[in-house]
């Protein structure tokens, strides 16, 4: 059963833990929370592979999407609980696919007594949405998928094996870090746009945060990723990301979902391409100079299309 981590006037969390069993029989710990009032209706919330089960902030905790969530954000968590949960990753041989994250997740909403939810999915979240509202379209009550589609695309694919092979050959010489730093470095070239880069790092005022030029930038989000995320773990997320390919056409919930025209891994052609099999499915399309991070730091247009989808 959850328990009470804080009481909060604002926003009360509840750790949730559950178990389920993986393909060899071995039992997997599945890890969340709950945030927000109880009895109030329950949103999943889902972010990239870098994401985890701190949405909102709590305490120390700064949270991954605090411009969107927690009181008074458009995730409104007076009004709202959102459940989020710990990415299954190396615990799982040789990766965990986007349906066994969604089984995951189920087994994590029984623990809590949630019948029925809404999901919000950004990039991999995306993906595990698809998934989660295929295999158990009785749970989810609607959708909304941001810079995802129903398989990954070859450039994408192409990227991602270049920034593996890094990584698995630096273990070979045993210094996995430094291969994720270095994979980190390539992953932000392709998660941004080229007209960002070139706007901030072409003649970068000398006092401003970007003075160092581009390649300090890189180097720092590198150093930052290799800091807090494992080697393995980041293979087995990269690999479940390529193997992420479902027929979305059972799918019977309302779906909405928003391309980021200027996206680089998930162009929004591809997401249009994943629209027309959903029944029912919308698009729509947003430009920003951020491209695939645009939920990240597309502040105002993303709580935009949140709050008229939880309105909605």
């Amino acid at each position: 059963m959850p328990t009470l981590l804080r009481q909060s006037t604002e926003a009360p969390v509840r750790a949730l833990s559950a178990s389920l069993l993986s393909a060899s029989g071995a039992p997997i710990r599945v890890t969340g929370r709950l945030t927000g009032p109880d009895g109030a209706p329950v949103c999943l919330v889902l972010g990239g592979i870098s994401a985890d089960q701190a949405v909102a902030a709590h305490g120390d905790e700064a949270g991954w999407w605090s411009a969107q969530a927690g009181p008074g954000r458009a995730l409104d968590t007076d009004c709202l609980r959102i459940l989020s949960f710990d990415f299954l990753a190396d615990t799982i041989r040789p990766f965990p696919t986007t349906t066994d994250q969604a089984r995951a997740i189920l087994a994590l909403a029984d623990a809590a007594g949630i019948e029925r939810f809404s999901i919000v999915g950004a990039s991999y979240g995306g993906m595990i949405g698809l998934a989660l509202a295929v295999l158990a379209p009785e749970r989810v009550e609607k959708l909304l998928v941001i810079s995802a589609a129903h398989r990954a695309s070859a450039m994408a694919k192409a990227w991602r094996s270049i920034q593996r092979d890094t990584v698995e050959l630096a273990l070979q010489y045993g210094d996995g870090r430094a291969g994720l730093d270095l994979a980190r470095r390539l992953a932000m070239t392709t998660y941004r746009t080229p007209i960002e880069l070139e706007s901030r790092f072409y003649d970068p005022e000398p006092s401003c945060r970007d003075a160092n030029g581009v390649c300090a930038y890189l180097e720092a989000r590198g150093r930052e990723f290799a800091e807090r995320i494992t080697p393995q773990r980041f293979l087995a997320l990269s690999r479940s990301m390529d193997d992420h390919c479902i027929d979305v056409s059972a799918i019977e919930c309302p779906v909405t979902c928003i391309a980021v025209i200027e996206d680089q891994l998930v162009p929004a052609e591809q997401m249009a391409e994943t629209t027309r099999q959903i029944p029912g499915g919308v698009l729509k399309r947003i430009h920003s100079l951020y491209g695939h991070d645009a939920f990240l730091k597309e502040d105002a247009a993303i709580s935009g299309a949140l709050t008229d989808f939880i309105g909605g």
